[in-house]
C-alpha cells in the first residue's frame, strides 16, 4: 500500500497538479513511519479535492464530481456551505501537521477562507453566512443555519491558531454572535437549527456551538464565552442525550417531541465538548461523561460482521468529528480509547484500498458502485465526503505523530 501512495504521488508531482512543493516526503521528514504514511494520504486526498472541485478564479468548488455538464443535473453547480466549509477543515488539518505542510497548502487555504466571503450576507445586525453561494462577493439570500455559521466561525478560530492573523479571531467571534442569538429564550431553551425555521433545537447546532464557545474562551479569556459553553452543554446532556447508551439523539422539536436519529457528529461534538470543558475546568463530571459517550458511540456505530469490525455511519464528514473527539480524549483515557481509533482505523484503511481516481468513496465498507464489468464508477462524489476523507487521514497522522507518542 505504501508503495501505491508513493506512485501516486509521484505521477501528481510529475503533470504539476500538486502545490505541495514537498514532494516525495519532505513535509513529514521525521514523522513516523504510520503518522507519514497517512499525512502522504491526507495530502494525495485533499489535492485530489483541489483538482476536480476547486475553481481559483472565483474561489468556488462544485458540489460533486464528475462535473461535466451545465444543465439541471447541476453537476456545475456550486457547493452549498456546509460542503465547502468542509474543504476548509480539510486543509486546516493539513497545516496542522508540519511546516512543510502549512507551508505547501497556504495558498489554498486562504483562497478557500476567502471564498466565504461569496455565502456571507451583509447585515445590520450579525455577521452571518448563508446556506447558498452568490455570484456576487456579500450578496448571499436565503437561509441562515446555525450550526453553518458554528462550522465557518470554528475554521476562523482554526485559521487564527495557524496564521496568528487577529482579523480571523475577530471574524469568528462576530459569528458565533450570532450563533448565541439562535438560543430559544423560552423554558424548552437551545439553540435553534435554522433562523428562518425555528422549528427545533438540535444536537448539531448546541454540541458543537459549546466546544466553539469554550474554545473562543481560551482564546479570549472572556467569560462570556465559557458560561455559555457550560449552559448549552448542560442543556444538550440533559435534554438530547439518550440514557440508555450516552449517545445523542438529533433534536428536539417546539412541543418537546424528541426525533432519536443518530449521527457520528452529534456525539463526537459533545465527547470534544466535555473533553475541553473538563480541561478548562478540572470538573470531572465532563470528563466522565466524554468517557461514557465515546464507549457508547463504539458500541453503536461499530458492529462485528463475519468476523470483521465493520462501521455502521457511511458520512465521512460525521465521522471525522467522532475520530477527533477520540483523539481529544485519548490523553485522558488512553487504553479504552485506543481500541477505538484502531477500530476506526481499520475501517479508513479498508476504504483506501477502493481509491479510485485518487478520490474515496462515502461508504467505507462496500466501497463505490460497479458497473457490469465489476469496475468502479464515480457517480456524483460530493465534495463534503471527499474533503473529509483527507481530513480523516489527517486526523491519523495529527494523533500517531503528535498524541499517541506524547
Amino acid at each position: 500500500m505504501k508503495r501505491a501512495i508513493g506512485i501516486a504521488l509521484s505521477a501528481f508531482c510529475l503533470f504539476g497538479a500538486v502545490s505541495f512543493t514537498g514532494c516525495g516526503g519532505a513535509p513529514f521528514a521525521g514523522f513516523n513511519e504510520k503518522a507519514k504514511e497517512y499525512a502522504e494520504r491526507a495530502v494525495l486526498l485533499n489535492e485530489s479535492v483541489r483538482e476536480k472541485y476547486w475553481e481559483k478564479d472565483v474561489l468556488s468548488v462544485y458540489h460533486y464530481y464528475p462535473n461535466v455538464t451545465e444543465d439541471a443535473s447541476g453537476d456545475r453547480s456550486p457547493a452549498y456551505v456546509w460542503p465547502y466549509t468542509e474543504t476548509v477543515a480539510a486543509s486546516w488539518r493539513l497545516a496542522t501537521l508540519s511546516k512543510g505542510a502549512k507551508k505547501d497548502v497556504t495558498e489554498y487555504y486562504k483562497g478557500t477562507i476567502e471564498g466565504f466571503e461569496y455565502y456571507r450576507s451583509f447585515r445590520d445586525d450579525y455577521h452571518t453566512y448563508c446556506a447558498s453561494r452568490s455570484p456576487m462577493v456579500g450578496m448571499a439570500a436565503g437561509d441562515t443555519y446555525y450550526d453553518d455559521n458554528i462550522w465557518i466561525s470554528r475554521e476562523f478560530l482554526n485559521a487564527y491558531e495557524i496564521f496568528g492573523d487577529e482579523q480571523y479571531l475577530t471574524t469568528s467571534g462576530e459569528v458565533a454572535k450570532f450563533v448565541w442569538s439562535g438560543w430559544a429564550d423560552d423554558e424548552l431553551g437551545g439553540i435553534y437549527w435554522c433562523e428562518q425555521k425555528k422549528n427545533s433545537r438540535n444536537t448539531c447546532s448546541n454540541a458543537p456551538a459549546s466546544l466553539l464557545f469554550a474554545r473562543l474562551y481560551e482564546a479570549t479569556q472572556d467569560e462570556v464565552w465559557l458560561e455559555r459553553a457550560v449552559r448549552v452543554y448542560d442543556w444538550t446532556y440533559r435534554t438530547l442525550r439518550d440514557p440508555s447508551d450516552n449517545v445523542y439523539w438529533d433534536n428536539i422539536g417546539n412541543e418537546g417531541n424528541i426525533n432519536t436519529w443518530k449521527f457520528t457528529y452529534n456525539t463526537g461534538s459533545m465527547i470534544s465538548a466535555g473533553v475541553k470543558l473538563y480541561e478548562i475546568t478540572n470538573d470531572a463530571k465532563y470528563l466522565d461523561q466524554a468517557k461514557a459517550s465515546a464507549r457508547g458511540a463504539y458500541g453503536h456505530w461499530f458492529k462485528e460482521q463475519n468476523g470483521d469490525v465493520q462501521i455502521t455511519s457511511d458520512n465521512p464528514w460525521f465521522n471525522v468529528l467522532l475520530l477527533e473527539s477520540w483523539t481529544e480524549l485519548y490523553p485522558h483515557d488512553k487504553e479504552a480509547t485506543l481500541s477505538y481509533i484502531e477500530g476506526y482505523e481499520h475501517n479508513l484503511n479498508r476504504a483506501y484500498g477502493f481509491l479510485h481516481d485518487n478520490l474515496m468513496p462515502s461508504n467505507w465498507v462496500t466501497g463505490w458502485k460497479k458497473n457490469d464489468a465489476g469496475e468502479p464508477v464515480i457517480e456524483k462524489a460530493n465534495v463534503l465526503d471527499m474533503a473529509a476523507n483527507s481530513e480523516n487521514f489527517g486526523t491519523l497522522a495529527y494523533f500517531y505523530q503528535y498524541i499517541k507518542e506524547k
